[in-house]
């Protein structure tokens, strides 16, 4: 499910003298690269030796560093330890201070004790702001690392993988030369661990023949963010955020999050209705790359969330017209939407769907008269797409997922019309799909969400028992997708991805989002058999999954803590919990999602 232009940042970077201590440390700019897929790569082990040893602060400790932190920022860098606490161990310290999420000082402080480095981390950063940014501090982050281990850069060894960026951060030392990068550093940069390695590389000239010479270390951290009103208290992170608790997802808790996404994608519509395809929040830049099956499930969406409201239809019918000047082009009688040379017939259906879903359906009748026209000429009588207009070269590629969006299409047609000519050509379709589906070389969780949203949608009206068979064998196959039990950190728990299955793809917001628009209506359709067993795995699957979502979206203060630009970013849902860009289909998808869900579910099945 991931296409577009990847975007690699290396930036030199400036060696500084370390605010306390031994040790120069590497001062890197917020800047944000494109994420890379998660990668189960050994992350080394051996002692904790050195400084920083495995304990963690206690949460009676947490007010002694806000009070430490706070009074260094007034020029008052004397430590206050209490007792024989993780305060007292030698643990270095990343000190960033910050103006309504924008960095304006940041520095390691090493050598000492904790609480000392609290102290001199704290007012180095500070220092480095000017006296206007510096009145205007509003919150510290503190990162006080610990439990260090070895990494083997030698014969092959690699860095950690993805799915410990934001837990774990790397020390890296070359000669004398040592950079330190704080996991909350490498959140808020969104850069992962090869990246950092490139970096520190570029900065000391550091050749291939070179990087066995470099030793590595990473470490955990408390990641902690003290407003500087003293009347909030400090906040403990995990990963730079909060855990969300299974516990917490209720309906009031996705409504919210609904809303806030719908505000999202209405603020992403530029004035002349081009939607933003992917924001990066920790430059505060677009991207550049564009998709087409995206885009166009955008302007579904805002279709479907307009419920009457006059400035959402407006936003709605900009976006469309915008897709349409832009992309839909008529040749020989034949809609299509052209991108890059290529017409794919998911964009072609989705964009069918985005004018049959649209208030203003009539004005755009030829259009969508063309786009129709479009797909009979690629559908064969046997029930298969040509998934490809052109290249001709590419018309049997993607099928897990353009036919079933076609079928979505055409489902809704159905509907409407209840035509039977069209009713058996879908039914062709369905048998040859499902036949191919069932095929072990071609079985993909990606398929199951299209073919799941549109058979259902038909066997409402037709309660044909093919469709509700194959419906359910199709969700009870993609519910081992789901990660739970052994989960290794919390804020994975729910998501969408089987780390012995990495070939499907990596986990990504987008998949939860449209694998929860198929399980909501697998879910209606078990309950609505007296299914019960089955309807209540999916719905705890369902729950989980919103666990996820809730997790991902950038909602409140602790999420935004690194982030300027907030009204771009605030509501959007993030590829993942250690990569922040959000791609428009992150939020649709899941939008899309929590709508049905809310739809559909009581108060009491929000259970968990």
């Amino acid at each position: 499910m991931r296409s577009g232009g990847f975007r690699l940042w290396h930036v030199a970077v400036a060696v500084v003298v370390a605010a306390a201590g031994v040790g120069g440390t590497l001062a890197l700019r917020d800047d944000d690269p494109s994420p890379r897929p998660e990668r189960e790569v050994a992350t080394g082990s051996g002692s904790a030796a050195g400084p920083g040893g495995a304990a963690r602060l206690a949460d009676d400790d947490l007010d002694a560093v806000a009070d430490l932190a706070r009074r260094a920022l007034k020029g008052d860098a004397r430590p206050s330890r209490r007792g024989e606490t993780a305060l007292a161990s030698e643990r270095p310290v990343f000190a960033v201070v910050r103006v309504a999420g924008e960095r304006v000082g940041s520095d390691w402080a090493v050598g000492a004790s904790a609480a000392d480095n609290v102290a001199a981390g704290v007012a180095a950063a500070a220092g480095q702001a000017s006296a206007e940014e510096r009145s205007a501090i509003d919150v510290v982050e503190l990162a006080i690392a610990h439990s260090f281990r070895s990494l083997e850069l030698k014969g092959g060894g690699g860095m950690p993988a993805n799915v410990h960026r934001g837990v774990r951060g790397v020390e890296l030392r070359f000669g004398d030369e040592v950079g330190r990068y704080a996991p909350t550093h490498m959140l808020a940069t969104n850069r992962d661990f090869d990246e950092i390695l490139d970096d520190f590389r570029s900065a000391h000239g550091v050749s291939d023949d070179e990087v066995g010479e470099v030793t590595a270390r990473t470490f955990e951290a408390d990641q902690l963010l003290v407003p500087v009103d003293p009347s909030k208290p400090p906040v403990r992170m995990f990963r730079g955020n909060a855990v969300v608790d299974v516990g917490d997802v209720d309906g009031a808790a996705v409504e919210r999050a609904a809303d806030l996404m719908t505000t999202w994608l209405l603020e992403n519509v530029a004035g002349d209705g081009r939607m933003t395809y992917t924001w990066w929040p920790s430059s505060g830049t677009e991207s550049t790359s564009n998709n087409m099956i995206r885009q166009w499930m955008a302007t579904v969406a805002l279709m479907r969330g307009i419920d009457g409201d006059a400035a959402r239809r407006e936003v709605a019918l900009r976006n469309l017209r915008y897709n349409l000047a832009t992309f839909y082009r008529e040749e020989g009688g034949l809609g299509v939407i052209d991108f890059d040379g290529e017409v794919k017939l998911g964009a072609v259906a989705l964009a069918a769907l985005a004018i049959v879903e649209s208030p203003d359906r009539a004005q755009f009748a030829a259009q969508e008269n063309a786009l129709l026209r479009t797909i009979d000429r690629l559908w064969h009588e046997d029930g298969r797409f040509d998934t490809f207009l052109r290249p001709e070269s590419r018309r049997g590629e993607n099928a897990n997922f353009y036919p079933g969006e076609t079928l979505l299409l055409w489902a809704t047609l159905w509907r409407e019309s209840r035509d039977p000519a069209l009713l058996d050509r879908y039914m062709r379709s369905f048998e040859w799909y499902r036949a191919w589906h069932l095929d072990e070389k071609n079985r993909n969780p990606a398929f199951v969400p299209w073919h799941t949203q549109a058979h259902v949608m038909v066997w409402r009206e037709t309660r044909d028992p093919k469709l509700a068979a194959f419906v359910v064998e199709m969700n009870d196959w993609l519910l081992a997708m789901q990660q739970w039990d052994g989960v290794q950190y919390p804020d994975l728990a729910g998501r969408f991805y089987d780390p012995d299955r990495s070939h499907f793809g990596p986990p990504h917001a987008s998949s939860t989002g449209v694998y929860l628009e198929g399980l909501i209506d697998a879910y209606a359709l078990a309950a609505g058999t007296d299914d019960d067993a089955r309807a209540e795995r999916y719905r705890q699957v369902i729950v989980r999954g919103l666990r996820s979502v809730l997790q991902l979206q950038l909602a409140d203060d602790v999420d935004l803590y690194y982030v300027s630009q907030r009204d771009r970013v605030r509501g959007g849902v993030r590829t993942e919990v250690y990569d922040n860009s959000i791609r428009v289909d992150n939020v649709q998808h899941n939008l899309m999602a929590l709508r049905k869900i809310l739809a559909t579910f009581s108060p009491a099945d929000f259970r968990s």
